[in-house]
């Protein structure tokens, strides 16, 4: 710390003010300027801040009204935006450290908030503070959000306009920053204002179902022989054991209605206590499935006309799913768990593998003890599609077939099927407005018949009103009428007397 200067009787200059409040002095360096100091709260250190005045009562002036200032600033409304924003993220971080929270939860908040949320106020509305917010700042969000954020804002993919359920989600994160960080701790009072977003039906068919009895069985018949074309290709062994995995992954996603991620799993970084002290960052696997979750066991079904048969059901236990919830899964999926089994056992045989536990996962690499990314297997997905483009029916929606379509072509199917939509909810971990949207456009689909119903063969029934304006015309119609009727009568009158002569 500087050195403070003495006066010419030895006396060091330095003045409290403000009831000791603070402090004005000079430093032995200028020896003639006031300076001001003022300990900061709970805290050994001090704010410093030059007043460059060598008159006493003017520095002592000024001293007083920066006092002022800096309170006011202190204050938590008068927080920066910036750093209330990268303290939400890092109070995140560290709940996605303990496992509270998944590494795409902080991801979503680091892009929503951090990047989109904080351009806004601070790039586009040129707003500082917290204070600087009003109830009315995030009225234009959505149109900036759609005219102007997408060109200014860094993202990786193409350059377009976000659609309505990304906006939403920006605006779900801004929420919760002020619920859940703002308003308790007293930076601000309530949350602003925002424009309902109305999620059209199109944007929820962005993952469109595949038709069971159209598109699914191409798609069955390339995973089937893709699966084993794998002689031209390098790493044969490795790629084969892929090759099966994906295969055996779509057909049981197809008919279990799972997320990806709820079967294969996925690394992510959480931060544990190190035996020495301090924390240490340790991968850990979220979501996936092991061979000890699912139960395979031969059950009795009947065809439509009452005869009984054998089918294997597959019982799938979901221990970490989206909502946090556990849920079992009854499938009738038991078939080709056996067979990827099977496979498996015979694979690690072959290549030396150690052999499967019940705790292994069922669909990680053998070689890793890993999950496979899920960009590898969304590439793969899209090989499919790019390669049946010529062959594929397009989606109502105009949307490509997804990984994702896997789980709703297997709502669409139980609901086809006539099943209660409370039972699909438990299975699939699917809120119930989701599912209603399902069921409304499979029951519409069901009902066309009746909607589209027409009588044909009946001639249409001329109208009998009388025009008023076109008298003349009915009355001479109305003569030709009655001319033909009379002469009608006459001529049936006259056939029968004929035949009563007879």
């Amino acid at each position: 710390m500087p050195k403070i200067a003495v006066d010419e009787f030895g006396n060091k200059k330095s003045r409290s003010i403000l009831g000791g409040r603070a402090t004005i002095l000079c430093y032995e360096k200028e020896p003639l300027l006031w300076h001001y100091r003022q300990k900061k709260k709970g805290s050994k250190t001090y704010l410093h801040r030059a007043l460059n005045e060598p008159d006493l009562a003017s520095a002592v002036r000024r001293a007083e009204e920066l006092y002022i200032t800096l309170v006011n600033e202190d204050k938590p409304e008068n927080a920066l935006i910036s750093d209330a924003i990268d303290a939400w993220i890092t109070i995140k971080k560290d709940r996605q450290s303990a496992g509270q929270l998944t590494e795409a939860t902080v991801k979503g908040v680091r892009s929503g908030l951090g990047s989109v949320i904080r351009y806004y106020l601070i790039k586009e509305k040129r707003l500082n503070r917290i204070s600087d917010i009003k109830k009315d700042t995030f009225l234009t969000f959505n149109q900036w959000r759609v005219t102007q954020s997408w060109k200014v804002i860094e993202r990786c993919g193409p350059l377009k306009p976000p659609t309505g359920s990304t906006i939403k989600r920006d605006l779900i994160q801004m929420k919760d920053w002020y619920k859940n960080f703002l308003i308790p701790r007293g930076y601000a009072t309530d949350i602003p204002l925002t424009e309902t977003i109305s999620v059209r039906q199109d944007q929820l068919e962005s993952n469109p179902p595949i038709p069971l009895e159209k598109d699914w069985p191409t798609i069955y018949r390339y995973f089937e022989k893709w699966a084993t074309e794998v002689e031209h290709l390098g790493n044969g062994d490795r790629a084969s054991y892929y090759r099966q995995m994906m295969r055996h992954f779509v057909l049981i996603s197809y008919g279990a209605g799972t997320r990806p991620k709820e079967l294969l799993g996925v690394i992510e970084k959480i931060k544990v206590p190190h035996p020495e002290g301090g924390l240490v960052e340790q991968d850990v696997v979220k979501g996936g499935i092991r061979w000890c979750d699912v139960e395979v066991e031969p059950q009795t079904h009947h065809t439509v006309d009452g005869k009984p048969f054998e089918f294997l059901e597959a019982l799938i236990y979901i221990k970490e799913s989206k909502t946090g919830k556990p849920r079992e899964c009854p499938t009738n999926t038991g078939e080709f768990f056996l067979r990827w089994r099977r496979y498996c056992d015979q694979f690690r045989k072959e290549k030396g593998l150690p052999k499967i536990t019940p705790h292994d996962y069922v669909f990680f690499n053998p070689f890793t003890n890993r999950p496979y990314p899920y960009s590898q297997i969304n590439k793969s997905w899209q090989q499919m599609r790019t390669n049946l483009s010529l062959v594929l029916t397009p989606s109502k929606s105009g949307k490509p077939y997804t990984v994702y379509s896997l789980r709703s072509s297997y709502i669409t199917n139980q609901i086809n099927e006539g099943k209660d939509v409370y039972l699909i909810k438990k299975i699939t971990g699917h809120s119930i407005e989701v599912l209603n949207r399902h069921y409304d456009r499979s029951d519409l689909i069901k009902r066309r018949a009746e909607a589209t119903a027409r009588t044909y063969g009946t001639a249409a029934q001329a109208s009998k009103k009388i025009d008023l304006a076109k008298l003349d015309a009915y009355d001479k119609q109305n003569e030709k009428d009655v001319k033909y009727k009379t002469e009608l009568v006459v001529k049936q009158s006259s056939s029968a007397n004929k035949k009563v002569k007879k």
